[in-house]
């Protein structure tokens, strides 16, 4: 399947335009995450989180006002599209006995409201030495991750494509989370979820690209690098376009009809698919010839 002929863009010659708005929208993005930061779940703050859906419409005033009546008027309430109300509590206001915060919301909430009944959705509790080894763990797995791929990378092509390929996922991450920030999704194990699965989808496409530029480095050896790449980023070009379109038909679906949880996981998704995909066209292969016209290697592989 094609969605359009063969083609002849000059990516690779108008690479500095890309860099200059790839470094623009890092730049965005960090300064984002370090101006707004990130709206963490239980799962990296400890404390306790529950998920009720009533019935019948409830206003966010009388929900505060019940759990002010049981002392818990320091709890944070979030009301989703969906009309289901997301309640936090800190740490030490989380328990796990059958006198614990989840008991207390539900008989405080049956007293008052008894005419709407109601369904506890969600009941987590997370203490605060759990939640700090979830957040040392996830920065392993990420660094970890990097330098596994770089190695994959190098060792399958050369250092040259191992370094572009880890360029461009610190590029599609910092510009995901910059987005998850301005947007205020929410860091849970599930958001992170998203994160490595995009990082999988992004070294895929580079791959792609990087095994297409091998070959064809075989076949025009008398061509320049430049040329090279360039012309191996437009034999990939449907296929990059048209795998990118398939998935965010489904990311895209569970961002709209999926439940509140899953929708962080198909935003990080979503957002990482696009710039995955401009990543693997406009960043590794220039990053590339960059280093190729910068530090010429001595013969072709």
């Amino acid at each position: 399947m094609r969605l359009f002929g063969e083609t002849s863009i000059p990516f690779v010659y108008k690479r500095r335009l890309f860099f200059l708005i790839s470094a623009v929208l890092v730049l965005v993005s960090v300064v984002t995450i370090l101006v707004k930061g990130f709206r963490y779940g239980v799962d990296f703050t400890g404390g306790g989180l529950i998920q009720v859906r009533f019935s019948g419409p409830v206003k966010i005033d009388a929900v505060r006002a019940a759990l002010t009546a049981i002392g818990e008027g320091g709890a944070s309430i979030q009301q989703t599209e969906t009309g289901d109300f997301l309640i936090r509590v800190k740490p030490k206001e989380a328990r796990s006995d059958e006198s614990g915060f989840s008991s207390r919301v539900r008989d405080q909430f049956a007293i008052a409201f008894p005419d709407n009944p109601f369904e506890i959705l969600r009941d987590e509790a997370v203490g605060p030495r759990v939640s700090k080894e979830l957040q040392s763990k996830v920065l392993w797995a990420v660094l970890l991750g990097l330098v596994g791929i770089l190695i994959y990378v190098s060792f399958r092509f050369d250092f040259r494509f191992g370094t572009g390929a880890v360029l461009s996922l610190i590029h599609d991450t910092l510009i995901t989370l910059g987005l998850c920030s301005l947007f205020n999704r929410e860091v849970t194990i599930t958001f992170i979820a998203g994160v490595l699965t995009m990082i999988g989808y992004s070294v895929n496409d580079t791959i792609v690209v990087s095994d297409r530029i091998r070959e064809d480095m075989k076949k025009m050896r008398r061509e320049q690098f430049a040329d090279v790449c360039n012309r191996a980023i437009n034999q990939v070009l449907n296929r990059t376009v048209i795998t990118a379109l398939t998935t965010l038909f489904v990311t895209i679906a569970l961002l709209i009809l999926a439940a509140a949880e899953i929708k962080d996981f198909a935003f990080v998704m979503t957002v990482g698919i696009i710039v995955g995909t401009y990543s693997s066209i406009f960043v590794v292969a220039n990053t590339v010839v960059e280093w190729e016209q910068r530090f010429p290697t001595r013969r072709r592989r």
